[in-house]
């Protein structure tokens, strides 16, 4: 408990770093998860839309361009994705959304898709996306995945709309990222941590640097009792004692709180 605690602790206080606008701070600093720039209290910007301004309808802009990979490779090599686990705003979100989809897996529909065999490969979705919508579209055509982003509606519209309702003017993605914003409501009240697993871009960059990250969740198999109560909390549907740095591992530490042997354990940074 003292471990989530601490957990809930820096995930608040990202949140509220994050909005240091609205006390008229504003630090230019990109954010390591996904945060919309068009926000008006946000104090920093998405590194999507850094990344699809760099290669904007056929151009490269490579400083624009390797800055924000640069700050979630840095973050990624010390500490993997643990910044979807204990920063991300998006993440804190479905955290309190996560105990209405926990319920909602007892539901065979829901069983069914959790536990699909095909599942594991539903997660590469996001690869997809940010290789497709966040990179090659918007140097071939222009459109840009920022636009229709739901997380984009989260932190920028919804708030443009309660602060400045007269003065908000709705372009042409509008309608569109209403209708996927409702589709992000659902999936996350529904499948837990259901944007992490299969949808955030910023998710699919910081995943691979699970591999190689100084900070990770190790299990000392020789002591596991295979009990299962490390998996069954998991947020993100991982077999833990089989995990081996899985690149799915938020590090949210849970696995490591439920573990009655105590035999899962952060390692790295000291």
């Amino acid at each position: 408990m003292k471990l989530q605690i601490k957990r809930i602790f820096s995930q608040i206080s990202f949140l509220i770093a994050a909005n240091l606008g609205a006390f008229g701070v504003k630090t230019g600093f990109c954010f390591p998860f996904f945060y919309c720039q068009a926000c008006p209290a946000a104090s920093g910007s998405c590194p999507l839309r850094a990344i699809e301004k760099s290669v904007f309808q056929g151009s490269f802009a490579w400083k624009l361009f390797v800055y924000p990979f640069a700050i979630l490779g840095t973050f990624g090599v010390f500490t993997g994705r643990a910044i979807c686990g204990w920063g991300c705003p998006i993440g804190l979100l479905q955290r309190a959304t996560g105990r209405v989809a926990r319920r909602l897996t007892k539901y065979n529909i829901i069983n069914k898709i959790v536990n699909n065999r095909f599942e594991p490969y539903l997660r590469y979705t996001k690869y997809i996306l940010l290789a497709g919508l966040v990179i090659i579209i918007p140097f071939l055509i222009g459109f840009m995945f920022t636009d229709v982003c739901p997380v984009g509606i989260l932190t920028g519209t919804l708030p443009i709309l309660a602060l400045n309702p007269g003065g908000f003017t709705p372009t042409s993605y509008f309608y569109p990222a209403l209708v996927i914003f409702i589709l992000f409501i659902i999936l996350i009240f529904t499948i837990e941590r259901g944007w992490c697993r299969y949808f955030c871009p910023i998710g699919a960059i910081l995943a691979p640097f699970n591999k190689i990250s100084f900070l990770h969740i190790k299990v000392d198999l020789e002591g596991c009792i295979h009990c299962q109560a490390c998996s069954n909390i998991c947020p993100m549907g991982i077999n833990v004692p089989e995990m081996n740095r899985d690149p799915e591992c938020i590090l949210c530490g849970k696995c490591v709180s439920a573990c009655p042997k105590q035999v899962i354990k952060f390692e790295g940074l000291k």
